[in-house]
């Protein structure tokens, strides 16, 4: 059968349909990371952050069926484009036409080179996994196996990389000496560590805000935000949070560093809460698996606390005794080696370029 490009409105209702259901002819039930509710909201331009870019939905045909998918964004003032929202079948002369599909939309809009997965913008999802795939852990930016193939065939290259650390549960006599030692010297020399609460949750992601907006600067495809939208994007956290197992820095009162975990829960918080989706979540926060150490930052002008907060963290883990993923670290980050010795094996990930020009 031919194949046939659909470039879409959000006001074509089947094409939207067959866009948001997609996904479910790619993954089994335990992988499908689908949030569809954000999905429509950025297709119809009535997401929070929607006011910053333009969306162009693109769907790939073989005859009736839907094979290939995806989304380019664009930014005023940017000329990178951005193509996210990837999923397809492996075939091969279908996504070439996605992706030369893609590039054209691009070069439309004066854009020089293309960057994905980003789905729309930094503070949703982006990056693609390349090793161990099965079971996503909470928060991960899943993918089919042979996704990097189909990148790769249409000239993308890497331009990042990222790993998740899988460090073994904590037991009595796996700690690091340094490590204690830094946090000892840090609350000898003023600072504070502590968990926040649900009651001070509101102020804790004012704070997380005003330092990760910062930090996390110069991240490709990063895109300023107010936080107002930040706490509005990232309120859910509060139901779902392990509150011991987030920590805040403080020194003379001021928040000087973060670091945010959370119970594993697979995919269960994604798509339409189902009663027994809500069981699952109640009884991964009262006795979880595994954690996710999703976020973490310090003041550039209190380099050395990151160390005192992973040991923090550890002696939290070692009251639970299992084990953890450290998420999403970039590479050449100083993060990518803490706690070395708990590791047992690496998740892999890439963010992908291709010049147009």
């Amino acid at each position: 059968m031919s194949l046939e490009a659909v470039v879409f409105h959000s006001d074509d209702k089947k094409r939207m349909n067959d866009f948001l259901g997609f996904p479910k002819q790619i993954y089994g039930s335990g992988e499908l990371m689908q949030n569809r509710t954000d999905e429509a909201a950025l297709l119809g331009g009535t997401h929070i952050l929607s006011k910053y870019f333009k969306v162009t939905p693109i769907l790939i045909y073989r005859g009736k069926k839907a094979v290939s998918r995806a989304v380019v964004t664009i930014y005023p003032d940017d000329n990178t484009a951005y193509i996210g929202f990837f999923e397809s079948e492996d075939d091969s002369a279908a996504a070439k036409l996605l992706f030369d599909t893609a590039a054209h939309v691009a070069e439309e809009n004066s854009a020089e080179e293309m960057i994905g997965p980003v789905d729309c913008s930094f503070w949703l999802r982006y990056r693609l996994k390349t090793n161990r795939f099965g079971s996503p852990y909470t928060g991960e930016p899943y993918n089919k196996d042979y996704y990097l193939k189909l990148w790769e065939e249409n000239g993308f290259k890497e331009y990042q990389k990222y790993f998740s650390n899988h460090y073994i549960a904590v037991e009595n006599d796996n700690g690091c000496e340094k490590y204690e030692e830094r946090l000892a010297g840090a609350i000898s020399a003023g600072y504070e560590i502590k968990s926040p609460s649900p009651e001070s949750f509101d102020k804790t992601l004012r704070e997380v805000y005003s330092l990760l907006i910062e930090l996390y600067s110069s991240f490709p495809a990063y895109k300023r935000i107010s936080e107002s939208e930040f706490c509005a994007m990232f309120g859910y956290l509060k139901s779902i949070l392990d509150y011991s197992m987030v920590k805040m820095a403080y020194y003379n009162k001021k928040a000087v560093g973060f670091f945010i975990s959370i119970p594993d829960y697979g995919n269960s918080v994604y798509g339409k809460l189902y009663p027994w989706k809500l069981l699952k979540i109640l009884s991964g926060k009262r006795k979880p698996c595994s954690y996710v150490m999703l976020y973490m930052g310090v003041d550039r002008e209190h380099c050395g606390l990151g160390k005192a907060l992973a040991e923090s963290v550890r002696l939290e883990l070692k009251k639970r005794r299992v084990p953890s993923v450290g998420a999403l670290i970039r590479s050449g980050n100083i993060n990518k080696d803490y706690m070395s010795h708990l590791i047992n094996f690496e998740y892999e990930y890439v963010l992908l370029k291709k010049v147009l020009i």
